[in-house]
């Protein structure tokens, strides 16, 4: 017979799954924040801006009411960067932000004099923005750039001539060196000289490490799954050590962490979604816990402009899962989330196509709420 105590014991552990099961609150309605458009923002959060190539090939930053998370003006066009850049479907991505010791700076890719596709940077001055295509840019492009804000040596990886990823200081033309077998979509490690990306291993594709000063390429991952959207970040759930994910045949997300000389998965992540397949995966640390947000669709196309897609949010704690759908319930093709904090908390910005031809920006609220 189960006592009083034991129906006490049992109704308090219904409502601790209540308390993290992800239909318990609804997502409240997504806000369009941009006029019709504005496509692939990159931002940056502690200047509450962000920086986008229009159609025509102008190269723009946009602002972002820190209060509210609504871009000022809705058109994203607060000064003008540059023209002549390549816009997006010429290339895969658009101005990316590159931050250093001597301040943020954006690279993109640009035509040169030559109609190449060539790598530029802008930089702020006592006059305004001024650009210029870098010296050994041409015909190289899609440029990623490093996220140290103490940095004094920034870098940049892109896409070379022969189609193989590179990288280089960015301001040293002669440092530029092949990553070895990477695939073009490679990640700065945050705090160290390094870089993480997928590449192929018999037949199959796995995660790898290159730190650009030993030029030392490490294995990280061994186990099935075609991995890929690789990152590493210091959790605060683990003291701040290194934690590896990475998307697993484009249906889960593994995480792994560094026991004793290998890297062993401690959590697989799958919201339970509508849709099976997950894209764009990225990481935030927010109130000493670490997040991971995606989008999920029921299409493994990602490239697809006619397929409702969700955003979704996802703890990495195995003891303490968690997981909640962002976005709200109306039907809209969802792509490129992207994190960014206000003083309401976190909210993820996400590209949509309202149309195949017609994209916007909007917001949803991450539910995480104000520090305290």
């Amino acid at each position: 017979m189960c006592t009083r105590q034991c129906v006490g014991t049992a109704l308090a552990l219904f409502l601790a799954t209540l308390a993290w099961a992800p239909a318990a609150l609804p997502a409240p309605l997504d806000v369009q924040v941009s006029e019709l458009g504005v496509i692939d923002p990159e931002f940056d959060s502690l200047a509450a801006r962000f920086t986008w190539v229009d159609t025509f090939g102008s190269v723009w930053i946009g602002h972002v009411d820190p209060a509210t998370g609504d871009f000022v003006p809705r058109s994203g066009q607060s000064v003008l960067v540059d023209t002549g850049a390549v816009p997006l479907g010429a290339v895969v991505n658009g101005p990316e932000w590159v931050y250093s010791a001597s301040g943020p700076q954006i690279v993109f890719t640009k035509y040169d004099q030559a109609r190449r596709r060539a790598i530029a940077r802008a930089r702020a001055g006592a006059e305004g923005w001024r650009s210029e295509v870098l010296q050994g840019g041409s015909n190289r492009f899609q440029p990623i750039g490093s996220l140290d804000r103490s940095d004094p040596q920034p870098r940049i990886a892109y896409t070379g001539p022969q189609q193989q990823v590179l990288w280089r200081q960015l301001d040293d033309p002669a440092s530029e060196t092949v990553v070895p077998d990477a695939d073009p979509g490679i990640r700065w490690v945050p705090g160290r000289r390094a870089m993480t990306y997928s590449a192929v291993v018999d037949g199959g594709r796995q995660a790898f490490l290159y730190d650009i000063d030993t030029q030392v390429r490490e294995q990280l991952t061994f186990d099935a799954g075609a991995k890929k959207a690789v990152y590493l970040w210091q959790a605060p759930e683990y003291n701040s050590e290194y934690l590896l994910f990475a998307l697993v045949d484009q249906s889960s997300i593994g995480v792994y962490r560094k026991l004793g000389e290998a890297w062993s998965r401690i959590a697989t992540l799958k919201p339970p979604a509508v849709g099976n397949y997950l894209f764009s995966p990225e990481v935030f640390v927010y109130g000493g816990k670490s997040y991971i947000f995606m989008a999920t669709s029921t299409s493994r196309d990602q490239a697809s402009k006619t397929v409702p897609t969700d955003i979704w949010l996802a703890g990495i704690e195995p003891a303490a899962p968690f997981y909640r759908q962002l976005s709200d319930a109306t039907p809209r093709v969802r792509k490129d989330p992207e994190f960014f904090l206000t003083a309401q908390g976190p909210v993820v910005f996400y590209l949509a196509y309202l149309d195949p031809e017609t994209t916007a920006i909007f917001r949803c609220n991450a539910g995480l709420g104000v520090l305290r």
